[in-house]
């Protein structure tokens, strides 16, 4: 049996990733900054939980250690922890801001990748799936956010590169516009509209959740054993939609 560590797993992406882990057997640790819903995700799942700041490497260190000690290994390691960020201009950003996305979303998994991908490595196996964005492929006005995971890009090419030779897989999902419970919260505060999303989308439509989870778990698993350093857009059809609909002469 497989286990699998997911950090951010008590919501969006996250959960729906420990729930398809849990799915195909997998043992599922739920590692997450909010113990009430992480809780309840590993109850749900028959899986377990665990408190973890990834802001916080003695933490990482003892979730790390705390689940070798009872599962033995780590086969996989899901990056879903992270943060958002409201649309900004970069020249209206205060760097207090950048400094804390880039610490949870970038520097906060690669303390993960350290702490995990040591383990993985003097083990010979393992297989680490980061979460990157749309903003790891395109400008777009979210400027630390968007730094946070143009930043992933490179840390799971360059883990890829530095881990392959002792069997570890290091890849990543780029999500699109994903039908989340916080994008929902957006959606019905009037901060997000959802025909713009549908137009520039090759297939009009959101993103499920489940349907990152299915990618995230293809990535994960053997299936995906001769793939690493890969950043796999998740997205609807947005990243090459958005060019093509916007090219100034268009086909009658």
């Amino acid at each position: 049996m497989k286990t699998a560590l997911v950090t951010g797993g008590a919501s969006g992406i996250g959960e729906a990733s420990t729930r398809r882990m849990a799915q195909a057997g997998w043992r599922v640790i739920v590692a997450d900054i909010n113990e009430t819903a992480g809780t309840k995700v590993a109850s749900e799942i028959g899986g377990r939980f665990l408190p973890l700041d990834v802001t916080d490497m003695a933490q990482v260190q003892a979730v790390t250690a705390d689940i070798l000690a009872h599962e033995g290994h780590i086969d996989v390691l899901v990056n879903s922890g992270g943060v958002l960020q409201s649309p900004l201009r970069l020249m209206e950003m205060e760097l207090s801001e950048l400094d804390r996305i880039l610490n949870i979303n970038t520097s906060g998994t690669i303390r993960v990748c350290q702490s995990v991908g040591r383990h993985m490595a003097e083990r010979g196996t393992g297989a680490i799936v980061n979460m990157g964005s749309l903003n790891s492929l395109v400008p777009m006005p979210h400027p630390a956010y968007a730094m946070s995971k143009v930043a992933i890009t490179r840390v799971t090419e360059l883990l890829a590169c530095e881990l392959g030779r002792q069997g570890v897989r290091v890849n990543a999902v780029a999500p699109g516009y994903t039908l989340t419970p916080a994008m929902q919260a957006r959606i019905d505060a009037g901060e997000r509209n959802p025909q713009a999303v549908f137009d520039r989308c090759a297939l009009p439509r959101w993103v499920k959740p489940a349907e990152i989870a299915d990618a995230v778990f293809f990535l994960a698993s053997d299936a995906a054993s001769a793939i690493t350093g890969a950043l796999l857009p998740v997205d609807c059809g947005w990243v090459p939609y958005a060019a093509y609909s916007s090219t100034a002469a268009q086909p009658e």
